[in-house]
């Protein structure tokens, strides 16, 4: 099974657009990608874990992986449907959380 076909088995796909670009540049190991973190604690949790899996698996299918940890979302945070805001976080906060 192609990389492309293993991700759409495991409902790991949604919303494409041009998909049957996006299967052609992925299964051809083609693809340049990014995967984001806040830098919002000072570890990774579980739900990141995915996300490194999936880097993970399209990297060895020939992809080409960039990892970005958050720079100004770390300040305010992301609320993610939530209805209050995170705490402002100072810049010697988000430093350490990324490293």
């Amino acid at each position: 099974m192609k990389i492309y076909e293993e991700l759409q088995a495991r409902g790991l796909l949604a919303q494409l657009t041009d998909a049957e670009e996006i299967r052609d540049l992925i299964n051809g190991g083609k693809a340049t990608f990014y995967i984001g973190f806040d830098p919002t604690a000072d570890s990774l949790h579980v739900g990141h874990f995915m996300a490194l899996c999936l880097m993970k698996r399209l990297q060895e299918a020939g992809n080409k992986p960039i990892a970005l940890i958050g720079g100004g979302t770390g300040m305010i945070g992301d609320p993610s449907g939530r209805s209050d805001l995170r705490t402002m976080m100072t810049k010697e906060t988000i430093a350490h959380n990324c490293e």
